[in-house]
């Protein structure tokens, strides 16, 4: 072996021995402050801290990403709930430095960080009955998932400075924030439009002589989220800063809503007139987390006289209430059935059915409903109360037309071949759902055949 070989050899392999040591030197060198680098970013990528990270970064602080970033990380995209969630999963995030993956060239430099945090992808898939619940499982969930930043370095006055920040890499992590979480991601209390929003059938901003307040709510598209969900709402009635009436609670889904309040819906209303009192009157229509979504306010009056119908006075015949059904009656009577009608008003103890017509306008073809009352004398009749109290019969009627007309034919028949017993017939006429009196008629049957008196 010729010495002046192998030596030359040897100090070959020991110069690219040297060349090889001297590289890996400056490599070690030039990673350990990009490492120091990257640990700053993933710190503050993980506290969400746009103004740190902005200034470990080459991007303006007054460029429109900029702001995009600051608004971003801040949340000011989000609704309330989203928020919530979004710091929940913020919440879960931890990370770690890949520093195999390490790149070094000239003045750049790249190093990939690997962040953990919740799968809220799978998490979603789930259904959760408020923004609590969903909070909960983010929490407590052991399914993670993994994002890769590839965080790339330029060495700008001698520091390792971000170079992609906003990049496609970088937002990746935060694809969470634009995450559907569904209802949840309904903000409450914007779903109404209050524009198209109005109570039905008020005039000059009040209610006269109503039975019934109907508020029609429209609601703009986000509500449509809801459907399905089990979200809802009730609505409340104050009278004069007084609770009257609060609704059972209702699914919320559809586009409107007819929210209505009448004195039947109030269990403790003293029934005296047959229209809703008079007064300033406020709804309320809140979601069952305690978001309202709308409040409006309303006022009544009653301009109409009536009898009181918890303790009726004796017509003797009939009396049509003025409240727009009187227009229409062309006129009434106690029909002269079988021949056993005494007087206007009277029948003889041989009746065996009677009958009370009402000639209406033939446009008109509206039911009512009619209820016949019983008692032996006028003191006793005196006190039925046609509202509460349970009628001897009761039925709807529709108006029967023919060539003499359009009538309501409302009569009552013994339930077997004996006449009608003696006494007071009080016949308590109101529209088909019960609301309104339209009429109230008595007669009497005497304690003579009807021969007896003519």
């Amino acid at each position: 072996m010729n010495f002046r070989t192998i030596t030359k050899k040897t100090g070959s392999v020991m110069l690219i021995c040297s060349l090889f040591l001297s590289f890996c030197g400056c490599s070690a060198l030039s990673k350990k402050p990009v490492i120091a680098a990257a640990k700053e970013v993933a710190e503050n990528i993980e506290s969400f801290d746009a103004d740190k990270l902005l200034e470990l970064s080459t991007l303006s602080k007054s460029s429109d990403k900029a702001d995009e970033l600051r608004k971003g990380l801040n949340g000011e995209y989000l609704d309330e709930n989203t928020k919530k969630f979004c710091d929940a999963v913020r919440n879960t995030f931890t990370y770690t430095i890949r520093e195999d993956s390490f790149e070094l060239e000239g003045k750049e430099a790249s190093i990939d960080i690997d962040f953990t945090f919740a799968d809220y992808k799978s998490l979603l898939k789930k259904d959760y009955a408020n923004i609590d619940e969903l909070v909960s499982a983010v929490k407590n969930t052991d399914d993670m998932t993994t994002v890769t930043y590839t965080a790339k370095f330029v060495k700008e006055d001698n520091e390792w400075r971000l170079d992609n920040l906003m990049g496609s890499s970088f937002r990746k992590l935060f694809e969470f924030m634009d995450a559907d979480i569904g209802v949840l991601a309904v903000d409450l209390s914007k779903i109404v439009d209050t524009t198209k929003s109005s109570w039905s059938g008020e005039a000059d901003g009040m209610y006269k002589n109503a039975r019934k307040i109907i508020y029609v709510v429209t609601f703009n598209n986000d509500v449509t989220k809801l459907k399905g969900k089990g979200v809802k709402a009730t609505y409340a009635i104050e009278k004069d800063g007084n609770t009257v009436w609060t609704s059972a609670p209702f699914l919320l889904g559809e586009t409107t809503a007819q929210l209505e309040y009448s004195k039947d819906k109030d269990p403790n209303a003293e029934v005296k007139s047959n229209y809703l009192a008079k007064g300033a009157y406020k709804l309320t229509l809140t979601a069952e987390n305690g978001t309202v979504l709308v409040t409006a306010y309303t006022t009544v009056d009653v301009t109409v006289t009536e009898t009181t119908s918890g303790s009726n006075t004796i017509s003797k015949g009939y009396k049509i209430y003025d409240n727009g059904f009187a227009s229409k009656v062309m006129q009434a009577a106690w029909v002269n059935v079988d021949d056993k009608r005494v007087s206007s008003y009277t029948y003889g103890s041989d009746a065996t059915r009677i009958s009370f017509q009402i000639q209406i306008d033939p446009s008109c073809t509206d039911k009512v409903y009619a209820a016949y009352f019983y008692a032996s004398t006028l003191t006793e009749a005196a006190k039925i109360k046609i509202r509460t109290d349970t009628p001897m019969a009761s039925g709807v009627q529709a108006p029967i037309t023919n060539a003499n007309g359009s009538f309501y034919a409302l009569g009552l028949r013994s339930k077997t071949t004996a006449s009608l017993k003696p006494g007071i017939y009080i016949l308590a006429i109101f529209s088909e759902d019960k609301q309104t009196l339209l009429a109230l008629a008595d007669c009497q049957i005497l304690t003579k055949p009807a021969s007896d008196y003519k």
